[in-house]
């Protein structure tokens, strides 16, 4: 079978994360991957837009479609638009949005829904739709049947060894590679060594679309991965890539031993590198110069708010740690639409007290399929899922909104250059990589800019196009209440 795979595009032009970084599709790489029998092709939209003319150039038998939240609109628009090109085209949609709230897909143009890991249902879909087979045997699937009603299959159970799976299939989007990058580098190729997470922060969707799971690759499938990269640089996507010391001692050791010179950056939970300073002392001999932390807070009242499981005298400790080995810092912050000005003041205070050059701002946001979706529904202001990018206030602010948002962009101005002037003293970032940060900073900075997605002060979606998930959580959540 011929099958197109398609990430969706979905941005405002100018602002927003798409600015520090635009990361390959690797869930569509490692989905092709799944399925060798197949010819397959990835359009990534963001970069590509000329869906009709990819249509009629492959004439794909089955398209795939993924999708976050913010892009559930233009996904069911892609959805329509194959559908209007030939009823014939089987399709399905998959990812984290469609797993957590499939009825936004109830729609004629969705022939299919994929639940959770599309290991777990892509390859024996693709077997039943080849061979006409009922699609009623395929596990973690929701489908539409010929009267239209959409039939729920049962849950099976992923028995997914990571270890074993195939390298995924990057040459099928190396057209795009030199557009994929993380902060300054560009281009870049995304390694992800495991799924899932064990902890429970209530703005984060990851545990309940892994169903508590977690699960690595032995050292041996890493390497490999690694190996097979063109790339000088690597970002390893995990969630904590440092979840497991005795597993990234090991890939450093042969690292080493196979003479790699790569680039590398990780995602890390502060309270790995604190159990295991000399293992971030390790990775920097092998190539590590940047770590995303989740710091998320300035104060432990406000880790404990979104039940981060940790401690701002952990989070300092481990700032200190990749200072002291010449790591740069990408710190991620929450801010509480709760939030008065004083709290502010003391997130700006701490990000300069730490020299954290490297900033990553968002709004607690109530995203689907996370506690706080369910503490907060009835705070929402908006249904409209393009306000849920984590720049806008989808619930009442404390501050007036003008006021709120003025704050938040107060936080992305930089008014030190030292921190950057040492950088680049020493080798870390060149002048023009400077140049492109001030940039990306002028631009989070207008407050101006937020106006436009907010729910009050903008121009969104009325309540009454609500698509049917909402209108189902707004079901549940009053069953709870009057229960």
């Amino acid at each position: 079978m011929r099958i197109l795979l398609i990430q969706p595009e979905y941005q405002i032009v100018g602002f927003g994360f798409r600015l520090a970084a635009m990361p390959e599709p690797l869930h569509l790489e490692i989905l092709a991957a799944s399925i060798p029998d197949h010819e397959v092709k990835i359009l990534d939209m963001r970069i590509e837009a000329n869906l009709p003319g990819v249509l009629e150039s492959f004439t794909p038998d089955l398209v795939g479609v993924t999708a976050l939240t913010t892009e559930v609109y233009t996904a069911r628009d892609v959805l329509m638009a194959v559908k209007g090109f030939s009823k014939d085209i089987f399709t399905v949609i998959g990812g984290h949005h469609a797993t957590l709230m499939p009825e936004d897909f109830f729609i004629p143009q969705a022939d299919a829904i994929a639940l959770g890991e599309g290991e777990g249902v892509f390859a024996e879909l693709i077997d039943a739709v080849e061979k006409e087979k009922p699609l009623g045997n395929v596990p973690n699937l929701i489908w539409q049947s010929k009267d239209h009603r959409f039939v729920r299959n049962p849950r099976g159970v992923v028995d997914l060894n990571m270890d074993d799976m195939p390298l995924p299939r990057r040459d099928l989007v190396e057209q795009y590679r030199k557009d994929y990058f993380f902060l300054f580098d560009k281009p870049d190729s995304s390694v992800a060594t495991g799924r899932g997470c064990p902890y429970r922060c209530n703005f984060c969707s990851v545990h309940e679309f892994y169903n508590g799971k977690t699960r690595q690759m032995c050292a041996e499938r890493v390497l490999k991965e690694i190996k097979d990269i063109d790339t000088h640089h690597i970002t390893f996507v995990d969630d904590n890539f440092l979840m497991n010391y005795r597993r990234e001692d090991k890939i450093a050791d042969m690292v080493k031993a196979e003479g790699i010179e790569k680039s590398f950056s990780m995602e890390c939970r502060t309270d790995s590198i604190v159990r295991h300073p000399e293992l971030v002392e390790k990775w920097v001999d092998r190539g590590l110069y940047a770590s995303l932390l989740g710091l998320e807070g300035a104060t432990d009242a406000a880790l404990k708010d979104v039940n981060k499981s940790n401690s701002l005298a952990t989070n300092d400790e481990a700032i200190r740690i990749l200072k002291d080995n010449g790591v740069i810092i990408w710190g991620a912050f929450i801010v509480d639409p709760t939030w008065e000005l004083d709290d502010f003041k003391r997130l700006r205070d701490y990000v300069n007290e730490k020299e954290i050059t490297h900033t990553q701002f968002t709004v607690l946001t109530p995203l689907v399929g996370t506690e706080l979706y369910r503490q907060r529904f009835n705070e929402l202001l908006t249904y409209d899922y393009t306000c849920y990018d984590t720049l806008h206030a989808v619930t009442p602010t404390k501050l007036p909104r003008e006021e709120f948002y003025k704050q938040f962009a107060n936080l992305y101005q930089q008014t030190d250059l030292g921190p950057y002037f040492d950088l680049v003293s020493e080798g870390k970032l060149s002048v023009d990589d400077c140049r492109r940060g001030k940039r990306m900073l002028d631009a989070m900075s207008h407050w101006e800019y937020y106006i436009d997605k907010d729910p009050v002060l903008g121009t969104v979606r009325d309540q009454s196009e609500a698509l049917p998930g909402a209108e189902l959580a707004a079901h549940r959540d009053n069953k709870i209440r009057l229960a």
